[in-house]
This record gives structure tokens, sequence and C-alpha cells, in this order.
């Protein structure tokens, strides 16, 4: 009787020991979700995903949540906010474990995810329930939800005629932080400053042009006395200034570093009238020197961040900012501005303007009586995409061409592209500054029953290349992370060789009607077709089948007619055929397949 009291106990004992871990994880998760540290939160919160809580709405909404804010991964957010869209209620108490449903927020984020994977109807789908739920006294929730479904429209738009550039390489970092954001160049491009994601800090690093080469990366954080709150936002025309966001729990405030005597010199605070109890987020030199560009959400703007301006007086003091006004802001958000080498043009990302998706990019023009243009121009798609686009530097680097950079969201950081001026109507020509490291395309010799040889760095006559199928989830056509980094390399090949064209061919298993599977082959040569198209590929190179499951490479079912999940898996997949180039063989890898599902055993 003892043994069985004690085992019980001890059972007991190890219930209580699980439940108390699981609660840990979830205050951890929440935590680091308020934080806005999205990556721990969403590490707490799979915890306790896989800790039996695989189907409640709350924990899928923060799962959801957490991976729509993180570059890269905002559409694996999809099939969790699918789940919690089951069970919403205008009832939730967050932050409770025992919570089942998830708040209406859950359907807004679901429609982002949507669009920024470019499912339209269900982005559109999404807004509008989510509609249902807003109040009608909040003008600014109902102006943004207004604007995404306005953005879907644009998106459709957009793709449809995509403008047209070439990509190019400006030069490596040596020895690059693998975790980098906030990018930004001197006007002459001499000078680059970058932060980098460390293990208990987040570094500030400046690189330096030696000829035409860059130098190695220096960590300055020591320099400008950053405790790791500092974020690098602009440098000035010469690169011997630079403003950092200061940012603590509850604010943000723009700080400005001298490089003075070869060294940086600890940041130090604008002050007021720039810096208030509200949050001023991004800000950039005129080219001048003598006026800073800024974001801030204090209680003169339009609505959220509004971009304002202030002028250094002669005694060294900064006027009182200026709100632009309606002709750049709008009652949604305004960021990251940056101007011209001759002042006379202003990039400004917005989500109030007409987008095609999150904040875009925009230019304005000064006009002769000193106000700006009133109607933005959007750079347009794949310039801007159904992601978020932030503007980060312009740089001249010519008297006769000015160009701008840009950061854009290629795991695992940011890379930077620049474009050529362009004028009202007319066409930009990005290049990107800084090359990926990592091999793009598997370049081979023809392959035999030996192993394959690589092609060394040395030109060849003769260039082979193999592409890998594209594989997907049961009834699914959403890209997975393998399936995209598949892409971008196809993308860059594709870069390289202008003349290529493709042909992408859909396939399913067999299970479902063939008319069904006939509608999932084409969704799913659509999903990668609309993936090529956001990286930059036009869509005249491109043509899409579907041919449901009548190409099969592996039994859907074994000889003694079981089911076959490996061989399904096998089926359900994108290939591709490749115009010929002289001088070019380009191939699809053949799919392993398990000798017990070969089709001709």
């Amino acid at each position: 009787m003892r043994r069985l009291v004690l085992f019980i106990s001890m059972c007991f004992l190890s219930s209580l020991m699980a439940a108390q871990n699981v609660k840990v994880d979830f205050n951890d998760g929440e935590f680091f979700l308020a934080a806005e540290e999205y990556e721990e939160a969403l590490f707490a919160f799979g915890k306790v995903y896989n800790k039996g809580y695989q189907e409640s709405a709350y924990i899928n909404y923060r799962m959801g949540m957490c991976l729509i804010n993180i570059p890269g991964r905002k559409t694996e957010a999809i099939p969790y906010l699918e789940k919690a869209q089951g069970r919403i209620s205008t009832n939730v108490k967050e932050g409770k474990l025992d919570e089942k449903d998830a708040p209406p927020d859950a359907l807004l984020y679901l429609g982002n995810a949507y669009r920024i994977h470019m499912e339209v109807d269900k982005a559109l789908n999404a807004y509008n329930e989510f509609a249902q739920y807003i109040d009608p006294k909040d003008e600014i929730l109902q102006a943004f939800v207004d604007q995404q479904m306005v953005s879907c429209g644009n998106l459709l738009v957009g793709t449809t005629s995509p403008v047209e550039y070439r990509v190019g390489n400006l030069g490596q970092l040596p020895e690059s932080h693998t975790a980098r954001y906030n990018m930004v160049v001197s006007d002459d491009m001499s000078t680059l400053a970058f932060m980098g994601k460390n293990p208990f800090y987040n570094g500030i690093y400046v690189a330096v042009k030696e000829g035409e080469v860059w130098g190695r990366p220096m960590n300055i954080t020591p320099s400008v006395a950053s405790d790791g709150n500092m974020d690098v936002v602009a440098l000035s025309s010469d690169g011997k200034r630079m403003l950092l966001a200061v940012i603590d729990e509850f604010t943000s405030n723009i700080y400005e570093s001298v490089y003075e005597n070869n060294r940086w010199n600890p940041a130090v605070s604008l002050g007021k009238p720039i810096n208030s109890k509200y949050y001023e987020a991004s800000a950039a030199y005129s080219p001048d020197g003598k006026s800073i560009y800024f974001s801030s959400n204090r209680k003169e703007s339009l609505g959220g961040m509004d971009i304002f301006r202030s002028d250094l007086s002669d005694d060294g003091s900064w006027s009182l900012p200026v709100n632009l006004g309606p002709a750049v802001n709008t009652i949604l958000n305004e960021d990251t501005p940056y101007l011209s080498p001759d002042g006379k043009r202003l990039y400004f990302s917005s989500q109030g303007h007409s987008t095609i998706g999150g904040f875009d990019i925009f230019y304005t023009e000064l006009m002769d009586d000193g106000s700006w243009h009133d109607v933005p121009v959007n750079l347009g798609y794949p310039l801007n995409t159904s992601d978020d686009d932030m503007v980060l530097s312009t740089v001249g680097i010519s008297e006769e061409k000015t160009s701008f950079v840009l950061a854009q969201a290629k795991m695992p950081g940011f890379d930077l592209f620049k474009f050529e001026m362009i004028d009202r109507n007319g066409t930009p020509v990005p290049v990107p500054l800084e090359k990926q490291e990592e091999p793009l395309v598997e370049e081979v010799v023809v392959v035999t029953e030996e192993p394959a040889v690589v092609v060394p760095d040395k030109p060849s006559p003769r260039r082979e290349y193999y592409l890998r199928p594209i594989y997907f989830k049961f009834e699914s056509y959403q890209l997975d992370r393998d399936g995209m980094e598949k892409l971008d390399q196809l993308s860059s090949l594709m870069a390289e060789f202008p003349s290529l064209e493709i042909e992408i061919r859909g396939h399913t298993d067999a299970k479902g009607t063939f008319e069904y599977n006939q509608k999932l082959s084409l969704n799913r040569a659509k999903s990668v077709y609309k993936y090529l198209i956001l990286n930059g590929i036009a869509n005249e190179r491109m043509t899409v089948t579907g041919l449901s499951e009548s190409e099969h490479v592996a039994r859907n079912e074994t000889k003694d007619n079981r089911d076959a999940p490996e061989g399904r898996m096998l089926n359900r997949r994108v290939e591709f055929r490749v115009s010929v180039t002289e001088g070019l063989i380009i191939e699809m890898e053949k799919v392993r397949v398990p000798d017990y599902l070969r089709l001709d055993d």
C-alpha cells in the first residue's frame, strides 16, 4: 500500500512540475513578446505549443504574432493564425495560459501574412472579417485596414507591370556580420555603418573603403558609449557624423557621434526640441548638414509617426521642428526620411499613401516655393514588395548621377541595393552593394555513376547547373524555407543569365480527384511564380503549368496497395523546364526515389 501511495505521489509531483515548467515557458514568452524580442518569444511559446497546446487558439495566435514580426519568416505565421481564426473572441484575457480563444487581432495578422505571401483573395477575406470587430470610433485602425485592402489591389496591378532592373556587385565586406541591419552609407560611398546582432548586445560597425575595396568593419560600440541600446540610423554626407536612435523601454531619442582624431566620439543627445517624451525613431542629415529630418509621433503629428524638419541655428541650437504637412504625412505612419545629395528629393517610407503592401518607399520633390509636391511617387513593384520596404540612405556617386540605397530582408540578414535616380514615371535600376557569400546555385560537371566534380571558379566554355525540385506539404501550396532558398538560387541564376526563360510545372500526389489536384498543382506553380516575381524576375520570362497527378516520380501506394506517404511526398513538387542558352546547360536534379517506391519495379 505504501508503494502505491508513493507511486501516486510521484506521479502527482511529476505532473505538477510539468505544469510549472509550462507556466514558466509561457511567462517567458509573454515577457519577451512585451519587449518585442520576437525570436526569443517564439522559442518560449514553441515549448508551450509542443507540450500539449497545439490546439489552443491563444498559443497559436501568439506563435503567429511572433512569426509575423520576424523578417524572412512572416509567411510561416499562416498555419498558426489560421488555427487561431477558428476561435475568435472579444473577451480574451491576454497573458493567461488557460485562455482558449484568440483576439480579433489574429485576423489582422493573418491578412498581413496572406498579403505578404501574395494570396490576395485570402488576405481580403481576413481583413473584411477583422473589420467587423473595429470600433467605429477608431478612425486610425479603420484607415489602416482600408489601406491594406487597397494595397491588395495595387499589388495585383503592380505584379502585372514590374519595373525592369538588373543586378550587379559593388563589393563584399570582409568578415561581414551575419546578422546585420540598419545599413547606411555616406554620399560618396566610402563609409558604411550598420548594426550587428551579437549574443549579448547589438553592436555598431563601421567599414571604410580602401581604394575600391571595403576595409574590415570595426566595432565602434565602446567608442560611442553604447550599452547595446543604440541603433545607427544615418551618416552625414562625408561620413564623419553619425545619427543614432537610443531606445529604452518607453521611448526613443536621437543622438549624434562625430568622427575626430581617428575615432568616433561618445554619442551625445541632440536634446530639445528635437528629442521629446515621444518616440523619435529615424533621422537623416540634409546634404549641407544644417537640417535634420526625423520621424516622431509627437502631438503635432497628423497621426502615428510623421516626418519633421529642424534647422541648425547660428548659435548651434536646433530650431523648433516643423511638420512636413499632408503632402508627405498621413493619418498612418511615415518613417525613414532621406534626402538626395542636391536636397531636392525626399525619400521616405509610408503606410498611408498608395502602397502595394505594408510600408512602401516613396519620393517627393521640392517645389520652387519651398513646399513638397503633394503627390508622392511610389517606386513601383518589385522595388516595393508585398512586405515592408524601408529607405535607408541616399548617396551621390557622381555629379551627373545620384542614387539611393535601401535594404531588403534576405535571410539571414539585410542586403543593400543601389538604385539609379529616376525621373517621375522613370525606371530605377538596382544593384546590390553586398553579394551573398553562400553559393547561389550548385555548379557541377555532368553527373555520371561517379561523384560529381565541382567546377573551379575560373571561366569555362560550358557551364552546367542542376535545379532542385520544390516540395510541398499535403494539400498545401505554401512555400517553406527550403523552397524559398532554392528559389533564391534560381533567381540569382536567372539574373546572371537574362535570356533564360522557364516553365514552372506543378504536380500533386494521387489523393483526391483529378480536378481538385489540377487546381492544387496550378496553385503550387503560381506560388513559385509569385515568389520569383518578388525576387525581381520579369513575368514574361515565366509560364505556369499545372499537371495534377499525371506525372508521378514515385509510387503513391506500395505494391500491396498500402499507402506510401514517402512516395506521395516526392510527388508533391514543382519542377522547371528551362530554355537552352549557348554554352550553358541547366537540368532538373532527378528525384531520388527509394527502390521500393520506384515506378518501374
